[in-house]
């Protein structure tokens, strides 16, 4: 049996990583860090589970990985 991301806990994960850009654009970089971190915790529980997830929720995953890669590349900068 295939597992699933709820489509509210997507809106939720994504909407806090949508915040962490919005912070990030403040120079609130401590609360865009901390909101990081909380969604990439959930994004790995779930990455861990990938072969189990239904195709739409693969979506969701990729999706969020990709936003989550792209807040962590404006916090972090390559040097």
């Amino acid at each position: 049996m295939s597992k699933s991301i709820a489509y509210k806990d997507f809106v939720d994960y994504r909407a806090k990583l949508n915040l962490a850009l919005s912070d990030l654009s403040k120079d609130k970089k401590s609360a865009a860090s901390n909101r990081l971190r909380a969604v990439k915790k959930h994004i790995e529980e779930i990455e861990a589970d990938r072969m189990e997830l239904n195709c739409e929720s693969i979506g969701r995953l990729n999706h969020l990985q990709k936003l989550a890669t792209e807040v962590d590349g404006v916090l972090h900068p390559p040097k």
